[in-house]
Parts: structure tokens; C-alpha cells; sequence
């Protein structure tokens, strides 16, 4: 055990110390950042996204919360109250967090998006400075050592002194269907129980209807909405309706789409998640564009570099700190079989793999992005009808529809990024909504 945490704060040492924000551009996308819009004609909309901390669903609708006392409190959304506030909170919240004091996390960041449409799609642009100074091209990156393989690293929320991990950029959004997200956003799918605030065990989840073993086989709680349980407020992790109460939610378009850019599992392929939050934080139909490199029965590796390709087989410390080198495995690509005669004690492979997708998990796959001189700009190009209304929320321009942003940035996950107060968007300038998208064809 020693050794391994010897192992993890080198490399965390190396990121740190080797990379600054005059590094020359890396190209996510390997030359793919390109775009059907002229971003020039597009308004720029700046938004504070701040650190959420512990606040929840049910804290937010509870005396607990002054809020609740004011009139109308029901039909006013965060920003009401809280517009222009969202550097305030987000210090207010990381004071007393422990990434403050071991991390350095900030309480806010600064980003910029716009928004463009035509006939047939949505794009949505993002640009912000990276709280790290890299980009995050690993994500539970493998070392042999003395011929045994281990993942190492993590996010920053529980491995606070060494960790791993790659950054993301979502966008969650409902057409109206779903009660309260126009008021409250993304704060409706976060509840205690969930992990990282007041985690449920993963014997009492595995015991569950519906996502239990008997269900989803899930061992522990994410992201859900409270129409999925029978009380709607309050502890409610484990009271769940039946799953014949959970598919005509599904089928009545109560779930909220979670799109989700990721800079290690997706990126390298142009592509990115395309999910759903119901009664679980669950991917749409069909083949995801990234699953496991780790056979963890075994305990080693699927694939490794195919040095034909690459000049490779596997990854040594420097080629972190390279951004002119692609460490990205791209199944299909530059794979192949794992052969351990070909791998050196001390070397790593990327302990997730990337591929093309299949059906209505797929539907996002053409999302450039780019990270240069400490700042990220992704532009994500959705169809506006995907044609899986079962999966996703299907949109028109003259629409305007809920949203919420979060951007996990400096190698943290779950509850550790960092957020918006939801907004509205109309698509196209006839529509409504407090952010109008800029029609461009």
C-alpha cells in the first residue's frame, strides 16, 4: 500500500509541476474543433457557476431554508432570489468544506456560453479557464506494478492530496414537463442519501425495488427525481413508487435529459453522454461511447496501445505531461489485444476505453472541443427532434425550455462541481425565454 501511494503522488507531482498555461494547444478532438456556426454574430451570455455543497432537494423545500416563507415561494425560480449572488454562495458553501482547506477548490467559476440554432439543430458553445493547469486526459488510469495492475488516482473529493480524473461539461434540460425544474433546476435530482451527502449503504440499496439487485442491480444512490418515490420531500432515497408507476412517468416525459461532455471518455472521439434522470441517473438506449478497459475479475486490461498505430503499447509518467501525445484509447483505432509480455513493470494504461456508440445513447456525436492555454471551449451541436422521445426531450425552434449547467472542473465529481441557477432558453428570437438562441441558417 505504500508503494501505491508513492506511486499516485509522483504522478499527481509530475501534472503539477510539469505543465503550465503557456503549454501549446492540445486539441481534444484531434483537429475536430470546428462548427457550423459563425460564433462571432452570437451573443455571449456569462454566467457565475458556483460550488453547490450539501444543499439538496429536500433542504431546499424545508422550513430549513428562509426562503419558503415567501410569497409564492412555489412558482419563484433560484434566480429570483438569487441572481447575482452566486459568487457569495458559492464561498459561503466552500468555507466550511474540507476541499477549501486541503484542495484550494475556489467557490466559483466564471464561464461563457452561447447559444445558436437552425432548422435542425441546438449548439450550445461553453468556454471557461480550467482550475487545474491541464487539461484531465486521464480517468481511472492502471499501473503495473511488481506484475500485479491497480487503478489508481480518483476524483478530488475523496482523494483530496493525489488525484485523477477528467473534467466534464453537462447540460440538463426539461420542456416543461417535469413540476418544479423550471424553479429549482438541477437542485431536484440531489437528495440526501445519494453519494458524498449522507451516502445510503450499499446493502440497504442492493435491498431495494426497482434499482436493487432485484432491479437495476445498483448498490448505491445518484441522481433522481422526487416523482419517483412516494413521498415527495424529505428522506425519501429508498420509498420507491413501482416500476410500473416509474415507466408511466417515462412514458409521460417526466425525466429531464442529462447531456454530458467528458473530457477523458468522450472527448477524444468528438463525442458525449447521452442520458436521462428518472428514478435513477441512467444512459439512454443502445451502446455508450465509453465503457470499462478492466477486466476486474482478472485484474488486468482488455486492450493496450497497438504500437503499429501508436509507437506505444502502454503510457510511462512523461506521457502525462505530453499534450502532443495522444493517450486516449480509441477502440477500433489504435487497440489491441492485451499482451502482458509487451507491457513494463511501472507502466500505465487508460483504465477506460473509448468507442462509437449505438442507438439513442449515441445521438451526440459531434461535439468539438479543445483546450488551450488553460481554457476549455466545447460546442455541443444536439438535434432538436433526436426521434427517441422516450429517451429524450424533444425540442422546436419557437420553444423555450428549463435548463441547468454544471461544469466539473479540476478533477472533481459528484457534489464537488460546480453549477448554475436554472434559466430558460428559447430557441430561435421569436421564442421566449430569459436566454434567446441565435438562429443561423
Amino acid at each position: 500500500m505504500k508503494k501505491f501511494i508513492n506511486v499516485t503522488k509522483n504522478v499527481a507531482l509530475v501534472l503539477a509541476a510539469s505543465l503550465t498555461t503557456t503549454v501549446s494547444a492540445y486539441d481534444m478532438t484531434d483537429g475536430r474543433v470546428k462548427s457550423d456556426v459563425n460564433w462571432e454574430n452570437v451573443p455571449v451570455v456569462q454566467k457565475t457557476l458556483f460550488f453547490p455543497g450539501m444543499i439538496t432537494f429536500d433542504w431546499i423545500n424545508s422550513p430549513a431554508h428562509k426562503g419558503t416563507t415567501k410569497p409564492s415561494f412555489e412558482t419563484k425560480t433560484c434566480s429570483n432570489c438569487h441572481q447575482g449572488e452566486e459568487e457569495g454562495l458559492g464561498n459561503l458553501l466552500i468555507k466550511n468544506d474540507r476541499l477549501d482547506k486541503v484542495a484550494g477548490k475556489p467557490g466559483s467559476i466564471a464561464a461563457e456560453f452561447q447559444f445558436a440554432n437552425d432548422s435542425e439543430y441546438l449548439y450550445v458553445k461553453g468556454t471557461w479557464e480550467t482550475e487545474s493547469p491541464f487539461p484531465g486526459r486521464m480517468h481511472d488510469m492502471i499501473i503495473l506494478e511488481d506484475g500485479k495492475w491497480t487503478i489508481i488516482g480518483g476524483d478530488k473529493g475523496k482523494n483530496p492530496y493525489t488525484p485523477i480524473y477528467e473534467d466534464r461539461f453537462s447540460l440538463m434540460i426539461d420542456d416543461g414537463s417535469v413540476d418544479q425544474f423550471a424553479q429549482q433546476g438541477c437542485w431536484m435530482s440531489c437528495h440526501r442519501g445519494e453519494r458524498d451527502i449522507g451516502q445510503a449503504t450499499k446493502r440497504d440499496v442492493s435491498a431495494l425495488p426497482v434499482i436493487g439487485k432485484d432491479g437495476l442491480g445498483k448498490n448505491d444512490i445518484r441522481k433522481y427525481l422526487p416523482d419517483t418515490r412516494t413521498e415527495r420531500y424529505g428522506l425519501n432515497w429508498d420509498k420507491l413508487k413501482t416500476q410500473k408507476e416509474i415507466d408511466q412517468l417515462k412514458a409521460d416525459g417526466k425525466f429531464v435529459d442529462l447531456m454530458q461532455w467528458r473530457s477523458a471518455r468522450s472527448a477524444p472521439t468528438g463525442a458525449a453522454d447521452d442520458g436521462y434522470v428518472l428514478e435513477y441517473r441512467l444512459n439512454d438506449s443502445g451502446k455508450t461511447v465509453f465503457t470499462w478497459n478492466f477486466d476486474k475479475k482478472k485484474g488486468v486490461p482488455k486492450y493496450m496501445f497497438d504500437k503499429s498505430v501508436t509507437g506505444f503499447y502502454a503510457l510511462d509518467e512523461a506521457d502525462f505531461t505530453d499534450l502532443s501525445k495522444s493517450i486516449a484509447l480509441i477502440e477500433g483505432v489504435n487497440t489491441m489485444p492485451y499482451d502482458a509480455s509487451k507491457i513494463k513493470d511501472g507502466q500505465y494504461l487508460q483504465g477506460r476505453i473509448n468507442r462509437e456508440g449505438g442507438g439513442s445513447a449515441s445521438d451526440n456525436n459531434e461535439i468539438a472541443s479543445s483546450w488551450t492555454d488553460g481554457k476549455y471551449t466545447v460546442i455541443f451541436k444536439r438535434k432538436l427532434d433526436t426521434g427517441s422521445p422516450e429517451d429524450d426531450k424533444i425540442m422546436k425552434v419557437g420553444g423555450t425550455y428549463d435548463f441547468n449547467i454544471a461544469i466539473h472542473d479540476g478533477m472533481a465529481t459528484t457534489r464537488y462541481h460546480f453549477v448554475t441557477l436554472p434559466f430558460t432558453v428559447g430557441i430561435g428570437e421569436n421564442s421566449e425565454g430569459s436566454v434567446l438562441s441565435t438562429t443561423v441558417k
